[in-house]
């Protein structure tokens, strides 16, 4: 059987640079949004596009890990998103929509295929914890984003970092390739790929309450994360004059707490052995956190900005490693794949409607403060579904 950490090494590493695909899009909107000519707020129906593209490849991931393996279906996510930030760079503003899809389409594959890969090869007393460390290359990929975009940016243009993006994806596809024939050994090239297997997903998770559970908090934990990611720099920029690099480091701020939360509740989950609990009471933390940011204002000193992002990167970012390896968890044996694809779907098209929403309703009231107050609403109910349950359990 391959190495655990060998496993985790190679996983992390493309869940951090399809990331990184993912959010520059937000931090190339200011100066994008003044080259095509269109509202820095508006970048949320990009974001929502991307996931209705993710949504759809997730739920066909399960069979295509177990048909061709969960490395090589990884390699061309990576492809995806590279040829995503080159369309980015050449296209007009029309055709926007179909290249957020094909970034989406990169995305989305990538949960299934790890939980695949690490359900198979990770100890079960480590379970969340070794799923955490795998979670954290998607704020290490925005972090990347946040730091070293600006600067190339403001040298050589928002065209040349989306190239630089791609670059990366395509130089992690190669270096995924040392490792594809011990970590795909279980692929089978007989299994047959039909429409009909697309509804597999849902058949496991459906007659299973724990698992519904999990799939609804993940969607509410996910709206609020993914809102923070893609209006945080436009929301310091636009209401409190923050320059791009300012804002980009709020932004990283965010993801180095989650990098350490993904880890130390992970840890925390295992010890405990209540990740029920842990994921309720991350759920309520998010939710004030969110209210917080929706209160920054002009007589914030920078320091309390950043430190408030910190705080919303450990909670808001940090659960999501905890959540997935119990979904692996509760699924049947060999179908951590299968199941973490119908989960990735119902997450990333509920997901698909929270950007385009903060858009309409920051048109609506003028501001970005409304929409993180409401969007914590959700994200507070699911936790105290979570706490319910364990203290009935």
């Amino acid at each position: 059987m391959p190495s655990a950490y060998l496993t985790l090494a190679v996983t992390t590493g493309i869940q951090a640079l399809v990331s990184f695909a993912l959010l520059t899009v937000p931090v190339l909107t200011p100066d994008a949004a003044r080259d095509l000519g269109f509202e820095p707020s508006q970048v949320g129906y990009f974001v929502g596009a991307s996931y209705i593209g993710a949504a759809f490849s997730a739920l066909t991931a399960g069979g295509l890990v177990l048909r061709f393996g969960s490395i090589r279906v990884s390699q061309v996510c990576l492809l995806f998103c590279a040829l995503s930030m080159l369309l980015l760079t050449a296209v007009p503003l029309a055709w926007m929509p179909w290249v957020a899809l094909v970034l989406g389409v990169g995305y989305g594959p990538i949960t299934p295929a790890s939980s695949h890969v690490l359900a198979r090869t990770t100890p079960p007393h480590m379970m969340a914890l070794m799923f955490s460390i795998k979670q954290t290359g998607v704020p290490v990929g925005a972090a990347l984003a946040g730091l070293i975009l600006p600067p190339i940016i403001l040298a050589l243009g928002w065209r040349a970092a989306a190239l630089v993006v791609a670059a990366t994806c395509v130089a992690m596809a190669v270096i995924a390739q040392l490792s594809r024939k011990e970590l795909d050994a279980d692929r089978d090239p007989a299994r047959r790929i039909a429409p009909r297997t697309l509804a597999q997903p849902f058949r496991l998770i459906f007659v299973d309450p724990a698992l519904v559970r999990i799939v609804f908090t993940a969607l509410a934990y996910a709206g609020l994360q993914i809102s923070f990611f893609t209006y945080i720099v436009a929301y310091l920029i636009d209401d409190f004059a923050y320059t791009l690099v300012a804002a980009g480091l709020a932004l990283s701020m965010a993801n180095f707490g989650g990098i350490a939360g993904r880890i130390f509740w992970g840890w925390v989950a295992d010890r405990s052995r209540a990740p029920g609990s842990v994921l309720g009471l991350l759920g309520l933390a998010m939710a004030a956190t969110a209210v917080a940011i929706a209160s920054f204002g002009p007589a914030w000193p920078v320091w309390g900005v950043l430190a408030v992002c910190l705080v919303f990167g450990i909670t808001a970012v940090g659960w999501n490693g905890v959540l997935i390896s119990e979904t692996a968890r509760l699924a049947p044996a060999g179908m951590a794949g299968v199941v973490s694809g119908g989960t990735t779907f119902v997450m990333f098209f509920g997901v698909v409607f929270y950007p385009p929403t903060f858009s309409i309703l920051h048109d609506a009231f003028g501001s970005y403060r409304m929409p993180f107050v409401l969007f914590a609403v959700p994200a507070a109910a699911m936790a105290v579904v979570q706490l319910i349950y364990r203290r009935r359990k």
